[in-house]
């Protein structure tokens, strides 16, 4: 699970807030046709295509075909292109699909009449001698003279402005009964400009900041001073929801290679690559703000890439080259879910020798099912008060975090925005905020937010406490047999500084009960702000797979239940920890921990080992305890996170994370029963490629420095034998299979994002993606702690026939590897995963009587 899961159950929350009532109200409308010169026959590419009297149109593409849709448009089409006759063609109201094909005349030939050779077949694109793709590679050349980083320092004030917003408001929609008491709310619809539709605004986030930029050595610090939201915090965490608008509509860069918009890469026009995948043309030459520009169309060569169609309008010069204004959409084909329409508009202004972004702007049109009602994200920028070579202190420029804050800039007062505003918000824009607290007072929108929030945490609030997890209240295992489970925790309206969590539960398989209990203290305002900075102290009476610790959800979750192979032996523990964290501005993370724990073999787990005095004889050992003290040291340039009710989930970026661990136990401290070190360092890192997609590497080494550790004490993989895809887990891997005191795991994953796909008529059209991966762990045990040199120590488990089921990895390392399909149905992702390694090994998961080979399968949202 990554943050893109968090990102769809928020959205979906608030889909179900406003989808309660039926989605398709209107008649739908689909268009589609081909656009053709009337005497050649040629298909005509880049002609305007939209709706008589409305803003809702596209371009045809570089085969002449065009698709509209829409519930909003009007009775005609209309087609317009430079040097030919605008055409306009009726629609037929009441037909569903409809095939409308336009015949365009020449200007040309329209004036002479001259008589035309026709041609049967289409001209084919050419990019040597193309004057389009000359100009188009001199503005690539000449981009670092004309943009803004060229000159040795800046600064400049800049106010961004994002709103969201429901549309496709029908008429039938305001009319549902459920919406009877917020009749309110639908004075504030609007219509969208970009495509026609109605919308409702629903949040608003205005931020105020001082940029600082430093050419050499590089650096651009965003030093925000104000951050101001329509307020849901009841039920939605504000500073995640500014977060995933930070990520949604980040700073866009013409002049970058490459865009990253949606978590996905768009090649730019501008980039040294885009030749290969771009058609250009020139359209025109016209006058735009007292300049004169060329028009320069473009659109990619295969249409379902992620890339842009649009326009660039560049200078009119021979020595200049300078991009004055961009204008971006994306094509119908494109492999992107979910957005419908995007609009993203730049414009230029000529400062101290470079070309100054003054205008930005992006619009996106999001729908969770085709046809249905979905959101308006808008992003809009002001920049000014550009000043240029003023050189600033080192401090302002220093540390590796881009953007700048604290919490004191989400408590400014109606004063400071009015003056720091440079524009006044519109009486819409103002009513949003009195719109959202209005109606968080009517209770049948409370309540269901109420049940939204149940859906999406998990957890139930009641005043003071809330209840849960949901998920977690039903499990089974093959110890336990069935498990109830029932929990909750404190609310910061109990108190903001501290938060108890408890929970009890019980096994009926095994007959015994389990419960814990902790107390967390924070030295922030509130424990749910970030950075954290917490003290906690927990009490655990528990049990839990050897080794296993699942990553962001509980162990006990009901869909964790299903599992392969064999799964009977457990570890019962108790536990009592005390951990402190502190997080700074700089992304740096320390912890420092504390835990003593008891632990009794469950299931077919034993604690047996020879007895040295008696040859053959073995003695059961009814426990073990630890004495340990850990330490951690994270380090995540520019990390972004998004706050869950039970976890907090990282979003990558193109930085390196970096993760020290150290543990020392410590014999008889405590009654701790062993003395060892273990020391391990994880890196992570995320690498865009461009046209081949993106790339994610995990590497991690450590050791274990002991003398007769129980081999369960040393490094024991993650194993998965659920039927769950597991990222950071060897999902063809078992439960115990593998221990360790020295080792190096190495974990790639390569997202194609469709790019070969993207080539097959039929995959193309159902938008699949493909992903490989490559896990490998190498290791060791060292005869010290080895129990197969050793037999006065806790021997590893064997199955009925008596055969090890335990081993290490000196011979050889264990490998699999595996390829997958995402993006089935938008949401699925099927992998077929091949173990490569250690096959003869016994209890292997089979299919099609292959050993090691398993399809695993996981649920995920990505644009």
């Amino acid at each position: 699970m990554g943050y893109k899961t968090y990102k769809f159950r928020f959205l979906f929350g608030l889909f179900l807030l406003f989808f309660s009532t039926a989605l398709f109200s209107q008649k739908f409308i689909s268009i589609k046709g081909k656009v053709v010169d009337a005497s050649t026959k040629e298909p005509l590419p880049f002609v305007s295509i939209s709706f008589v009297g409305t803003t809702i149109g596209t371009d045809s593409d570089l085969d002449g075909n065009y698709v509209l849709e829409s519930k909003w448009g009007s009775d005609s089409l209309l087609a317009s292109f430079v040097g030919y006759q605008p055409m306009v063609l009726p629609i037929d109201k009441s037909s569903k699909n409809q095939t409308l094909n336009f015949n365009m005349e020449s200007v040309a030939l329209l004036a002479t009449e001259q008589q035309v050779v026709v041609r049967g077949k289409k001209l084919k694109y050419k990019r040597k001698g193309n004057p389009a793709v000359e100009l188009i590679k001199k503005v690539i050349d000449n981009k670092k003279k004309n943009r803004i980083g060229n000159v040795d320092y800046y600064e400049y004030n800049k106010y961004e402005k994002i709103e969201l917003d429901l549309n496709n408001i029908t008429d039938e929609f305001r009319a549902k009964k459920g919406l009877k008491k917020i009749q309110f709310i639908f004075d504030y619809v609007d219509t969208s400009e970009m495509n026609g539709k109605p919308y409702l605004p629903f949040f608003l986030r205005e931020t105020l900041s001082k940029v600082y930029y430093r050419k050499s050595p590089e650096a651009k610090k965003e030093y925000r001073t104000g951050v101001k939201m329509s307020n849901l915090d009841q039920w939605v965490d504000m500073r995640s929801l500014s977060t995933l608008t930070d990520v949604l509509y980040q700073n866009v860069d013409i002049y970058e290679n490459n865009i990253r918009l949606f978590d996905l890469q768009f090649m730019s026009p501008l980039s040294p690559l885009s030749n290969t995948f771009y058609h250009f043309r020139i359209i025109d030459t016209i006058q735009w703000k007292g300049l004169s520009v060329i028009d320069l169309a473009f659109m990619p060569a295969n249409q379902a890439n992620i890339g842009f169609t649009g326009h660039v309008f560049i200078l009119n010069d021979s020595t200049t080259y300078a991009v004055v204004k961009a204008d971006l959409g994306i094509s119908k084909k494109i492999n992107l879910n979910f957005v419908d329409d995007l609009s993203l508009v730049q414009e230029f202004s000529k400062m101290d020798s470079v070309w100054v972004l003054t205008k930005d702007q992006i619009v996106t049109d999001i729908t969770l099912f085709k046809k249905g009602k979905g959101f308006f994200g808008s992003r809009t920028v002001e920049y000014w008060n550009h000043k240029f070579h003023k050189k600033r202190e080192g401090s302002v420029y220093f540390g590796t975090e881009q953007v700048v804050e604290d919490n004191s800039i989400y408590k400014k007062d109606e004063a400071f925005w009015a003056k720091a505003r440079p524009d006044k918000l519109s009486g819409q824009e103002e009513g949003i905020y009195h719109m959202i607290d209005t109606l968080q007072t009517v209770k049948s929108f409370r309540t269901t937010m109420d049940i939204i929030t149940l859906v999406i945490s998990g957890y139930k609030k009641f005043g003071i406490v809330e209840m849960g997890p949901v998920g977690s209240f039903y499990s089974f295992n093959t110890v336990e047999g069935f498990r109830l489970r029932f929990g909750g925790s404190t609310t910061p309206k109990l108190s903001p500084k501290w938060q108890i969590e408890s929970y009890v539960a019980y096994g009926f398989g095994d007959q015994q009960g389990k419960y814990a209990a902790s107390f967390l203290y924070t030295f922030n305002e509130n424990f749910m702000e970030n950075p954290k900075h917490f003290v906690r102290f927990s009490r655990q009476h528990e049990i839990n797979f050897v080794g296993q610790d699942l990553e962001f959800v509980a162990e006990d979750n009901f869909f964790l239940s299903f599992k392969r192979g064999s799964t009977d032996k457990m570890l019962f523990f108790d536990s009592y920890k005390f951990e402190y964290l502190v997080e700074t501005n700089s992304n740096f993370t320390f912890g420092l921990n504390y835990e003593h724990k008891k632990q009794r073999p469950r299931g077919d787990l034993l604690f047996d080992f020879f007895d040295l005095e008696n040859p053959g004889r073995m003695i059961r050992q009814s426990n073990i305890t630890t004495s340990e003290i850990s330490a951690l040291i994270r380090f995540a340039p520019n990390e972004q996170y998004l706050q869950g009710r039970q976890y907090r989930l990282p979003i990558y970026n193109k930085y390196p994370v970096f993760t020290l661990n150290y543990a020392l136990g410590i014999n008889s401290f405590l009654g701790g029963d062993y003395t060892y070190n273990r020391v391990s360092l994880g890196i992570f890192k995320r690498f865009y490629l461009s046209l081949l997609g993106t790339a994610k590497v995990r590497l991690e080494v450590g050791k274990v420095f002991a003398n007769g550790l129980p081999y369960f004490l040393l490094k024991l993989p993650l194993a998965n034998q659920t039927f769950a895809y597991k990222e950071r887990a060897f999902n063809m891997m078992n439960f115990l299979e593998f221990v360790n005191d020295e080792w190096i795991t190495v974990m790639a994953e390569h997202d194609f994002k469709g790019l070969i796909f993207n080539k097959i008529p039929l995959l193309r059209r159902l938008k699949f993606r493909e992903v490989i991966t490559f896990k490998a762990i190498w290791g060791r045990l060292t005869d010290k702690n080895d129990p197969n040199k050793n037999p006065d120590l806790i021997q590893f488990v064997r199955n009925d026939q008596g055969e090890l089921e335990t081993f290490s990895l000196e011979s050889k390392p264990y490998i699999e590897v595996s390829a997958g399909v995402k993006n089935i149905m938008k949401f699925i992702r099927i992998d077929v995963i091949k173990r490569l390694t250690y096959l003869d090994k016994p209890d292997q998961a089979s299919l099609f009587g292959s050993k090691g080979l398993g399809i695993r399968g996981m649920v995920k949202f990505e644009f």
